[in-house]
């Protein structure tokens, strides 16, 4: 079985994220696989200069994209799903040199692909859900079009494969009967530290002496600025260090002109081990709601693999962490935690190493391809079918 991964980004996102470790760690597995970037403006320009780039390590696809996602809305939806199938009918021109159609299994991240589906003859589709709907809606009016999107991807699904119970859930919600598998996320344990070990400090992180508490992700509309800006405050002997892009939604005014917070910006991801070895205490300020609910975070494997320790509001089952990372919802109980996590060092350090170790990318791909071998036999899996 040929696994085709439709992505929710661009193979390079600065965010290095699930889409492409798992590819990643197929190729090294030696399983068929092929990464379709999501198609955007961005996808086509990388297209149109693909002579003047690296050879990619992994089979990448680049598809035109269809009209900007600002139009959507002002277009009818037969406009809009007529001008996808052109462009699915392009795609699968791309992809009948690479794959056997009749072994070729999609693994849908977004809703997004569901219109291009009707001219990609795959022998099985799986919703690959990882996030929230709300996560993949790029501008508000548009998520009318992504939960029918959604909708008819789950009518149309083979399988499931979810990051989180509650994901689960609310797929079983509409179709009781589809087999689905709990496969969370992951880290390279090894590749994150010896990463981290060959880095120098980074030059721009705060040298006052006072210990760090830092965040690496998205600084986006979910996580939670109110409390962040709260707990900053209690702490004015902790520096708090932010790396990573933020948006319009994402409410950096409440914590930006505070004096002990720092917003260092998008950094590539082969920086972000040596940020994270840097920091003191590593924090996850999610905002309660849907997306936080259905969040596995990466970052969170990435900071126990380098024994760090981790609070974070709840976030999806956070009890499959254990007592490796502090849960506090309330500001006063966060800054309580993280004071807590700076006095816990090295004795809990390699429980968490040895938890990173033990949910690594290759597990979770070997899990995957199980679920989908199975969904491609004569055997069905078992709706309980998970990885923790």
């Amino acid at each position: 079985m040929h696994l085709v991964s439709l992505a929710a980004v661009t193979w390079d996102f600065k965010l290095v994220g699930r889409t492409r470790m798992l590819t990643e760690a197929w190729q090294r597995a030696g399983q068929p696989t092929t990464f379709v970037q999501v198609p955007s403006y961005r996808t086509a320009a990388e297209r149109l200069t693909s002579l003047l780039r690296e050879a990619d390590a992994v089979p990448v696809v680049r598809p035109w994209p269809t009209y900007p996602a600002r139009w959507w809305a002002r277009l009818s939806r037969v406009r809009l799903e007529r001008g996808i199938r052109a462009r699915a009918r392009a795609l699968r021109r791309q992809l009948e040199g690479r794959v056997s159609w009749d072994q070729a299994a999609a693994l849908v991240v977004s809703p997004l692909w569901t219109p291009w589906l009707d001219e990609l003859p795959f022998r099985r589709i799986i919703y690959d859900c990882i996030d929230d709907l709300a996560v993949h809606v790029p501008r508000p009016e548009l998520a009318g079009h992504y939960q029918q999107w959604e909708d008819e991807l789950i009518a149309r699904a083979d399988g499931a494969v979810v990051v989180a119970e509650q994901l689960a859930d609310g797929i079983r919600a509409r179709r009781p009967e589809l087999p689905i598998a709990v496969i969370r996320n992951g880290v390279d344990a090894d590749g994150f530290r010896s990463a981290a070990a060959a880095a120098p400090r980074p030059p721009d992180l705060p040298d006052s002496g006072r210990p760090i508490v830092g965040f690496v992700g998205a600084l986006y509309d979910w996580l939670d600025w109110d409390l962040m800006r709260v707990v900053l405050q209690a702490l004015p002997d902790c520096e708090f260090v932010f790396v990573g892009p933020h948006d319009n939604r994402g409410d950096l005014r409440a914590i930006a002109n505070l004096p002990n917070a720092h917003l260092l910006g998008l950094r590539p991801y082969a920086q972000v081990p040596a940020y994270v070895q840097a920091f003191d205490v590593c924090w996850v300020p999610f905002k309660a709601g849907d997306v936080a609910n259905a969040a596995n975070p990466v970052k969170i494997y990435e900071y126990l693999a380098l024994g760090k320790p981790v609070v974070t509001t709840p976030v999806a089952d956070t009890g499959s962490f254990g007592d490796l990372v502090s849960v506090a919802r309330a500001p006063a109980e966060v800054a309580d935690c993280l004071q807590t996590a700076l006095t816990r060092r090295a004795p809990d350090s390699a429980k968490r190493q040895a938890f990173a170790a033990a949910n690594s990318w290759s597990a979770r791909a070997e899990a995957y391809v199980k679920f989908v071998s199975h969904l491609s036999g004569d055997a069905p899996p078992s709706k309980g079918a998970r990885c923790a």
